[in-house]
């Protein structure tokens, strides 16, 4: 489905009067109003009165928010317009976009601010922005909840509304941001149509990368002192048929301590403590009970080096002080800390030994679950999770999560009554393998600025046998500078 452009921005140049513009809305009776740093709604009669003393700048599929960058004593204002997207899919009554152009309107109607807007235009053109819509009267599908999370609650999550500070500014003049503005989420949403008979499932892997403590590999490492870590990034493995929704989520996060790898050479990077341990481990225990409030049980599932031995040394002693502090925590006795040396045990591509890992985890899948509702009837919650890290938090554990996601994928499966077929196992394993892959993608180009270096061949056949292969399973039951991590 298409969106067309439902917006039209308007500016009024007559000095000495100031500059303002009008946003207008094909399917709306009222105008927004932007002149003087103020903003005001318009009745349709008081903007036609004024509507002829405005010419058109251009048209936009819809509004992100205002803007607001220091300028030295001053404040600059600009409109965000999206003025491009592609639709990657629907999930319910909801089309998804991911947003490819954007248009800044500098509400002062100064040339010269467009030299300011350069890299946040970069950033939100990256592909990497998401938002839902939809027809009519119908509720736009907030990306920022995941299915288990929405039965409870409408409140957007914070964490993955990424132009949040955008709606405040019609908020100071009692503006409802939400008939005018869109809310958009950073990371990968991934969607396919998988037929059953006569029916149609729809297949989605969303990851939702926080935006509470945002940043680029080798720039942004570690925690912060709120306990926020980098690419803390949430993913849900969902399947929709009908009335029914089964969704599973595991985590992502950066080593929960204060480290740094500075250097400019490849290869340079060394780990670095940036501070003591009395500061980590309170960090430390803010992420920890986060992370628990908001997921319920934790299992840390640690895929760093172990040898203190050449290159991986400095990776080894981060995950030593990162089980020193887990060990001397209160979280010790009741948050699990698995560690798999993962290049050490794969060396040479033998990934069968990740068997070894998913004895270790088996217990905790089957015991945390997983979310199935059936119109509004929930009749399964998943009540706790995985968090996997490595260094940077990309191959390793990109590859790691799709053998659990796989892994999960037959009880999915079985709570939808769709395993009597080894052919639709079949069809569903090969369509969430692909978008596993995908995803691994575009979570690793946000923060590395590539694609993941293992993604082919690592999250593949070899995958498959590993997570115990779905299909013998249902017989038996029923990345220039950035180095891989």
């Amino acid at each position: 489905m298409s969106m067309g452009k439902s917006f039209r921005v308007l500016e009024k140049v007559n000095p000495p009067s100031p500059y303002s513009i009008l946003l207008e809305h094909r399917n709306k009776e009222e105008s927004l109003l932007f002149e003087s740093s103020a903003v005001a709604v318009l009745s349709s009669q008081e903007a036609d009165s004024v509507k002829k003393q405005y010419t058109k700048l251009l048209d936009a599929h819809g509004c992100l928010g205002v803007l607001q960058i220091n300028a030295g004593e001053t404040s600059v204002l600009f409109l965000v317009m999206v003025t491009g997207c592609v639709s990657v899919g629907k999930i319910a009554d909801s089309e998804i976009f991911r947003v490819t152009q954007t248009s800044f309107v500098s509400l002062r109607n100064q040339p010269a601010d467009e030299e300011r807007i350069g890299e946040v235009r970069k950033l939100l053109n990256s592909g990497t922005f998401y938002f839902s819509w939809s027809v009519g009267a119908a509720e736009s599908l907030d990306l920022s909840l995941c299915a288990q999370r929405r039965k409870y609650t409408s409140e957007t999550d914070r964490r993955f509304f990424w132009n949040r500070m955008l709606h405040i500014h019609l908020m100071r003049f009692s503006i409802d941001p939400s008939p005018w503005l869109l809310k958009i989420m950073c990371g990968s949403i991934e969607i396919r149509t998988v037929y059953v008979g006569h029916r149609q499932a729809r297949a989605v892997i969303i990851s939702r990368l926080s935006c509470e403590r945002a940043g680029t590999r080798f720039n942004v490492r570690g925690v912060n002192d709120d306990g926020h870590v980098a690419n803390f990034v949430e993913t849900e493995q969902v399947l929709f048929l009908d009335d029914e929704v089964t969704s599973y989520v595991q985590t992502r996060g950066s080593v929960p301590l204060f480290w740094e790898q500075p250097g400019i050479q490849v290869g340079s990077h060394k780990v670095r403590m940036s501070r003591g341990v009395e500061s980590s481990s309170a960090a430390f225990n803010r992420h920890m009970n986060f992370i628990k409030e908001r997921y319920g049980h934790q299992v840390i599932v640690n895929l760093l080096g172990t040898s203190l031995i050449g290159s991986k040394e400095g990776e080894a002693t981060l995950s030593n002080l990162f089980q020193s502090h887990h060990s001397k925590s209160c979280h010790a006795s009741d948050l699990p800390h698995l560690v798999f040396d993962y290049h050490q045990e794969t060396r040479g591509g033998n990934t069968k030994n990740l068997s070894r890992l998913m004895t270790k985890v088996d217990k905790y899948l089957n015991a945390f679950g997983l979310f199935y509702s059936k119109g509004d009837q929930v009749t399964s919650e998943q009540i706790g999770t995985l968090r996997t890290n490595c260094l940077d938090c990309l191959d390793r554990t990109n590859c790691v999560q799709t053998v659990f996601g796989l892994q999960i994928l037959l009880k999915q499966l079985v709570l939808l009554n769709l395993v009597d077929k080894a052919q639709i196992i079949s069809r569903f394993e090969e369509v969430f393998r692909q978008m596993w892959v995908n995803n691994g993608n575009e979570v690793s180009k946000i923060y590395a600025g590539t694609g993941a270096i293992q993604g082919g061949s690592k999250v593949g056949d070899h995958l498959l046998l590993e997570s115990g292969s779905i299909q013998s399973s249902v017989s038996s039951k029923a990345r220039g500078s950035f180095a891989p991590s």
